[in-house]
């Protein structure tokens, strides 16, 4: 592989906005796009070295901590290709003061999940790569234990969660859980679906990984539920007008090692968070198996109420056998939850 050219940074305020700068009009490359903090490698300079540098000629703030190499990748402008990292960072200084560097940027914003598309202003080339990179860090979480990264399919700069698909429904608990198993092609069309939803509803599942050693813990968060499903207009009786607005589910589904350790309930409060937090919604809804005592055991650990029972395509208690009217347990809270 290519050495290292650029790097970029990915500074996030406590609302978990990026903060991008507008390159001036006058700039050869790339002129007057919105742009993340960073830039090329000095001679001798290492990627940390130079990205210290870029942040406080640019910003005027410190690197405090390197959290998480976002994204490793490749860019090509006038013929000349160049390896870029791009990571996200916690910095030291008054956020709501940046220093913009004279002659080079103009103008600065936070880029929250509604501004995504302040990335793509003049940009004639309809690069959406970096508009991508931002989005994958507005979307990313974080937990005590986890890193919860938005599922996506693979793409030009990120390589997708196809892979741990395969590997989280490899599990025989999950397996039977989910009454299947995902071929490479099924996970690659479930982690494309689920990036769709990222983009068109705001909101998806995250792939969790422990944030220590960077293995795979599974998957979980948010979905929105489809306006005109049976499922939905079920539960809806049951949750009320409040949810029906919104029609957020909660979920989780962990690998053996990560299970019985409270990571799941970690990953419901995380979604919890998003949802009252960053989508303003009035209520969230889980539902599960009757007999998946586990579940409901996290559902009610999250202050989760029981409101009644659906049924569905599922489990019943003592069968392996998919059955239409499998009994369900619906939970709801509504928030936001002080303990969240």
């Amino acid at each position: 592989m290519r050495g290292v050219d650029c790097v970029g940074a990915l500074i996030r305020d406590e609302q978990c906005r990026v903060y991008v700068q507008r390159r001036t009009a006058e700039r050869r490359l790339l002129p007057g796009i919105w742009d993340i903090v960073g830039g090329h490698l000095e001679t001798g300079e290492t990627p940390e070295q130079a990205l210290a540098r870029e942040v406080e000629e640019e910003t005027g703030w410190k690197v405090r901590d390197i959290v998480w190499t976002v994204s490793d990748w490749e860019w090509e402008h006038e013929g000349r290709v160049r390896r870029e990292l791009d990571y996200l960072i916690a910095v030291d200084g008054d956020l709501s003061r940046p220093r913009l560097e004279e002659g080079k940027h103009d103008a600065a914003a936070w880029v929250g999940p509604d501004d995504l598309e302040l990335l793509m202003v003049n940009r004639t080339d309809g690069d959406r790569r970096l508009r991508d990179i931002v989005a994958h860090a507005v979307r990313t979480r974080f937990t005590d234990r986890l890193r919860l990264e938005p599922l996506t399919g693979p793409g030009e700069v990120l390589p997708g969660h196809a892979a741990d698909l395969v590997a989280l429904h490899a599990d025989p608990r999950v397996a039977h859980w989910y009454a299947e198993t995902l071929s490479e092609d099924d996970a690659v069309r479930r982690a494309t679906q689920a990036q769709a939803h990222w983009e068109a509803d705001g909101v998806s599942k995250w792939m969790a990984y422990e944030r220590e050693s960077g293995v795979l813990a599974g998957r979980g968060g948010l979905s929105r539920m489809p306006a005109d499903g049976t499922v939905t207009a079920a539960i809806s009786e049951l949750a009320g007008p409040d949810w029906a607005t919104d029609r957020l589910e909660l979920g989780w589904a962990l690998v053996a090692s990560a299970r019985g350790r409270g990571l799941a309930t970690e990953i419901g409060r995380a979604g919890l968070e998003f949802a009252f937090r960053t989508l303003a919604a009035q209520a969230v809804i889980a539902f599960t198996e009757r007999h998946n005592f586990a579940s409901r055991a996290v559902m009610e650990r999250l202050g989760m109420t029981y409101a009644g029972e659906i049924r569905t395509e599922g489990l019943v208690e003592g069968s392996d056998e998919v059955r239409p009217d499998a009994p369900f347990a619906v939970y709801v809270t509504t928030g936001p939850q002080a303990d969240i």
